[in-house]
């Protein structure tokens, strides 16, 4: 074996660290508030499921082990049920670095190997974790058998320098990206958390077992006064928009992407620190995505297809971001630089007339009819109060028309 068998790094338990660890961290902090501990020992069950994600991270630790040999990476995991994996050198098409921000505290790196057999699903990825030296000596390992060695692993360093070939997002692109990003779906989870923060406090604190969401959806309910409920609804959009710009500016922070000869180097991240390498040979495609603001401000979002990109990474979806916001008259020299090969086709094919009716067979603008003619229903039957009514069909006619649109 030219490396191990060796367990990785023991901060691998802490990786997911807010996602495993932070209800019970905000259980213990509101107990040292309000200095009382009794309500958290009545609900031992509640922190017995909140301790079982950290709990299989320790077991997976402690039972998997990872090995390099001339030929193939072997990772051997498992307590009860046991696990072998054996991946071939030359079928590995990328190894990536990440840090949150705990591995950055400790210059502790997760390795993130992909190769194709993951295209299909996740038997092809593997996740290890080491300190810097042992994670740049795995990475020169696993790729020692791709036909093209990468020329860009330094002994010293992980990031790249600025150079001729980089180009580095300003943090005025990176806020611009979260301004003009579509903000529907950040409300929604502010208000799904919401919901289960009100659940957990109240359960944990007061004894009650109360319902978050309808705790909620009843106090919207109550507001009758139609300044009332346009106030609420702007406060949302706004809250919204700050926290698109926050987590935006968090995630992307720092984006760099750097051109070299058989590959496109990207970074990114400021508690999560992020680092991919693109085999040009291996990028398939680029896609422009412009949410309805970005199209009014004639920017967009560049996007690519690549092996081990954009793949779905601990149950979030990581979006394969070429470059963070770029004005759609820039894209030609932008792709021209980087990836002349997939320049933007410049007389693009219309639609034939009898492929429209297709485009409204898509659940999208079939669930928004059905709500439609809920509201319709609801408002006729159900809801009383006609402010309500008001608000609650101009809501679903919205929704609908932007389906529509």
């Amino acid at each position: 074996m030219r490396f191990g068998p060796r367990r990785g790094h023991f901060l691998f338990i802490f990786e997911r660290f807010f996602r495993d660890f932070g209800l019970l961290l905000a259980a213990v902090v509101i107990s040292l508030v309000l200095g009382d501990y009794q309500k958290l020992l009545e609900n031992v069950p509640v922190l017995v499921v909140v301790l079982f994600a950290p709990i299989s991270r320790l077991i997976q630790y402690l039972f998997t082990y990872y090995s390099i040999d001339d030929e193939k990476l072997l990772v051997e995991s498992g307590w009860i049920k046991k696990k072998t994996q054996e991946i071939p050198l030359t079928n590995i098409t990328t190894v990536d670095f990440s840090q949150n921000i705990v591995f950055q505290l400790f210059k502790v790196y997760s390795v993130n190997v992909d190769n194709a057999g993951s295209i299909s699903g996740d038997s092809g990825k593997v996740k290890m974790a080491f300190k810097m030296k042992d994670a740049i000596a795995v990475k020169q390992l696993l790729l020692s058998k791709r036909q093209q060695p990468d020329p860009e692993i330094h002994n010293d360093r992980i990031s790249e320098d600025d150079s001729g070939n980089t180009i580095l997002a300003g943090t005025g692109e990176i806020l611009l990206m979260g301004l003009l990003r579509s903000k529907a779906l950040v409300v929604i989870q502010v208000l799904a958390y919401g919901g289960v923060a009100i659940s957990l406090i109240s359960r944990i604190f007061l004894s009650k077992n109360v319902d978050g969401q309808e705790l909620m959806l009843n106090y919207f309910l109550s507001i009758s006064a139609p300044l009332l409920i346009a106030a609420l609804i702007i406060a949302l959009y706004l809250l919204g928009v700050a926290i698109n710009v926050i987590l935006t500016t968090i995630k992307y922070y720092g984006f760099r992407i750097t051109n070299r000869e058989n590959s496109i180097f990207i970074e990114y991240g400021l508690l999560n620190k992020k680092t991919y390498t693109l085999i040009k040979e291996k990028i398939s495609g680029v896609s422009y995505n412009q949410s309805i603001l970005m199209r009014i401000f004639k920017r967009g979002t560049l996007e690519v297809f690549a092996v081990g990109y954009g793949s779905n990474e601990e149950d979030s979806q990581e979006v394969a971001i070429l470059y963070p916001i770029i004005k759609k008259d820039r894209l030609e020299f932008f792709l021209k630089r980087f990836l002349p090969e997939l320049e933007l086709e410049k007389s693009p094919i219309g639609t034939e007339a009898k492929a429209f009716p297709y485009f409204f067979l898509c659940g999208r603008f079939l669930f928004s009819a059905l709500l439609l003619l809920s509201a319709a229903v609801s408002t006729v039957f159900f809801i009383r109060l006609p402010i309500i009514k008001a608000v609650v069909l101009v809501v679903c006619l919205l929704i609908f028309l932007s389906a529509l649109a």
